[in-house]
């Protein structure tokens, strides 16, 4: 009976029990070592996360793989015509990749003026509002006939190397979009203070779009930009309209404490004194400064 020990536990008291440690799992970053293109295997990826390479069938490893076992089950299993080949064959492998992919990024360098040209077409397409297509379809075409009567065959060449297929005019627009956007943003960053002209609208699908434009103060001017197009997926409320363009003031580190005024038209959801934009607005700058802009 002595080795036995009973306990009586009341059913009202709680029995505090100490928080199990988590196990610290640390991870084993395997590194690369010259020993192993002896078995047909170089490397690829950044110091953080290198990946065995094979230079025979190009397959990605992954950095677990990075042990001589399984390196060597790899060129077993896929390559072992090969296994009797010293490091000197592999190393001749290894160069001819390099020297391959060297000379496809020769190839496919585009010049500066070729990348200029591009994005002032792609700027023309997107202030005519014409589909991105046309680039690739009726101005290069048009643009190399034109050099062709004009100068020599050569100046025809020059015109080719100009990418202006529709995916290239999609992403030289964005790009230009999001200069802009920046140039907007460093602009405000430097005013302070701004404005703000907001708008509800409904595009040709039928989805809301809230439009929004901004004044600023550059160089003693003031000067007005567009701000930002958002699409009100459900309703058109005015706590919608505030939620949307603030989340969108947060995520470009700009406070309503620097909005002196806001111009709406007269719809309830902007004017609305319980749950309107303007409302809303007011109480989040509840003790600062405001001035509120109506149309007349």
């Amino acid at each position: 009976m002595d080795k036995f020990v009973t306990r009586s536990v009341d059913n009202n008291a709680s029995v505090s029990q100490p928080p199990k440690k988590k196990k610290i799992k640390y991870s084993n970053i395997r590194q690369y070592h010259e020993d192993y293109l002896k078995m047909g295997v170089s490397c690829t990826g950044d110091t953080d996360n290198p990946r065995p390479w094979c230079v025979v069938c190009g397959e990605k490893l992954s950095n677990k793989a990075m042990v001589p076992s399984k390196l060597k089950r790899h060129l077993l299993t896929k390559h072992s015509h090969l296994i009797d080949k010293n490091i000197t064959y592999f190393q001749r492998l290894l160069n001819s990749q390099n020297k391959q992919s060297k000379n496809m990024t020769t190839i496919v360098k585009i010049s500066d003026k070729s990348q200029e040209a591009s994005y002032v077409v792609a700027e023309r397409v997107a202030k005519t509002m014409k589909p991105h297509t046309i680039g690739e379809q009726l101005i290069l075409p048009a643009c190399r006939e034109i050099v062709k009567i004009f100068f020599r065959i050569e100046a025809e060449q020059e015109i080719l190397k100009i990418p202006l297929s529709d995916n290239t005019i999609s992403r030289r627009i964005n790009d230009m979009s999001e200069d802009i956007e920046q140039q907007v943003l460093h602009k405000l960053g430097d005013s302070r203070i701004f404005a703000l002209q907001v708008d509800e609208s409904t595009d040709i699908s039928g989805k809301s779009q809230l439009l929004v434009f901004v004044r600023i103060v550059v160089d003693d001017d003031i000067i007005e930009n567009f701000f930002c197009c958002k699409t009100l997926h459900e309703t058109t409320r005015g706590e919608d309209v505030f939620k949307v363009l603030d989340d969108h003031l947060l995520s470009v580190n700009l406070s309503w404490d620097n909005c002196i005024g806001i111009c709406t038209d007269g719809a309830p959801s902007m004017t609305g004194s319980i749950k309107g934009f303007i409302f809303l607005v007011k109480k989040k700058k509840f003790n600062n400064y405001f001035y509120l802009l109506l149309p007349s």
